[in-house]
C-alpha cells in the first residue's frame, strides 16, 4: 500500500489552503438549539473577518484574533466557505455583531448549535449524486475481483505490470494490476476525466479537502500512520456512499473490492479531498 516506488516517486504536503467557493452546501442538518452557543476561531493565524452579512464579499464590520472565544446568538445559512472545518454555508451571527463563517470557528459540533437567526430558509435537500460521481464509482465497480493488488501497478489508462519491491520485499514486475493509487488514477479518468498524480500522498493534493464528518460518494479517504499526517500517509480508496468503500488493497480474497467503511478506523485521516466538483 505505502508508495516509495522510484516510479511513484512525488509526495505533496502542501497544507490545504483556504478555498472560498459560492456553489449551496447539500448536507443533512442538525436538530436546532435552543440556546445562544459559544465558539472558538480557528484560522491558524489570521485574524477573522466580520461581515455585515453573512457572504465574503459584504462589509467588513471587525476581526476576532485567531483563538478568541465568541458568542454565537444564532446561525443562518448564506455563502458557501471551505476554511478550517470543512466546507460549509452555515455563518455564525456575534452577540457583539456581524456574521463569521462556522468554517473557521470551533464549537463542537458539525451541525447547528444555536437557534436559526429570523428569517432564515433551510437548503434544499440534497439532489443526488453528480453524473462524474456516478460514472467514477460504476468504473471502479466495473474493475471488482478483475485484477489482483500490484505494487506500482495501475494508472489512468488501466492496470499495468508492478514493479518491485514493496516493504515488505514483494516484487510484483509480472503481476498486471492495480496499487491502491494507481486504482484511484483508473477511476477517476474513466468516469470524470481527471488526470491525478500517482502516489497516495500526492493525491491528498488533488482537490479541496473537506472534513471527513461531511463525507459523501465520490471523495478519496486516506490512511495514515499512528501520527495522521500527510507525510504518513499510506492508502487511498473510493468512498462510493451508504458506508462502502472500493479500493486496491494486498488481502485475502479479491484485492481490487469493496468493502464496508468506518470513519473510526485506524490511521483514518481527518479529511477527505473530492476531485469531483
Amino acid at each position: 500500500m505505502q508508495l516509495l516506488s522510484t516510479r511513484r516517486r512525488r509526495l505533496a504536503t502542501a497544507a490545504a489552503s483556504v478555498i472560498l467557493v459560492g456553489a449551496p452546501l447539500v448536507g443533512t442538518v442538525a436538530a436546532q438549539a435552543a440556546d445562544t452557543a459559544t465558539g472558538r476561531v480557528n484560522t491558524s493565524g489570521a485574524p477573522l473577518k466580520v461581515r455585515s452579512a453573512p457572504t465574503t464579499d459584504s462589509g467588513v464590520v471587525g476581526t476576532r484574533a485567531d483563538g478568541a472565544r465568541v458568542t454565537i446568538v444564532c446561525q443562518t445559512y448564506g455563502q458557501q466557505v471551505s476554511g478550517t472545518y470543512g466546507t460549509t454555508k452555515v455563518w455564525d451571527k456575534l452577540k457583539s455583531g456581524g456574521f463569521v463563517s462556522d468554517a473557521f470557528v470551533k464549537t463542537g459540533s458539525d451541525g447547528l448549535v444555536a437557534p436559526l437567526c429570523k428569517g432564515t430558509t433551510t437548503p434544499p435537500p440534497a439532489t443526488g449524486q453528480s453524473a462524474r460521481v456516478k460514472a467514477t464509482i460504476a468504473a471502479a465497480k466495473g474493475m471488482l475481483g478483475k485484477y489482483p493488488y500490484s505494487w506500482g501497478g495501475g494508472n489512468y489508462s488501466g492496470p499495468t505490470k508492478g514493479i518491485c519491491c514493496s516493504p515488505s520485499g514483494i516484487d510484483d514486475r509480472d503481476t498486471v494490476g492495480f496499487d491502491c493509487s494507481g486504482f484511484m488514477e483508473y477511476v477517476f479518468h474513466k468516469g470524470a476525466g481527471l488526470r491525478l498524480s500517482s502516489t497516495s500522498r500526492s493525491q491528498y493534493s488533488d482537490g479541496p479537502r473537506v472534513s471527513i464528518s461531511q463525507l459523501r460518494a465520490g471523495d478519496m479517504v486516506f490512511w495514515s500512520n499512528s501520527s495522521r499526517t500527510a507525510s504518513g500517509i499510506h492508502h487511498v480508496a473510493l468512498y462510493i456512499g451508504d458506508g462502502k468503500i472500493a479500493e486496491a488493497n494486498r488481502v485475502s480474497g479479491p484485492d481490487v473490492r469493496i468493502r464496508s467503511f468506518s470513519k473510526g478506523e485506524s490511521g483514518v485521516m481527518p479529511y477527505v479531498v473530492r476531485p469531483i466538483r
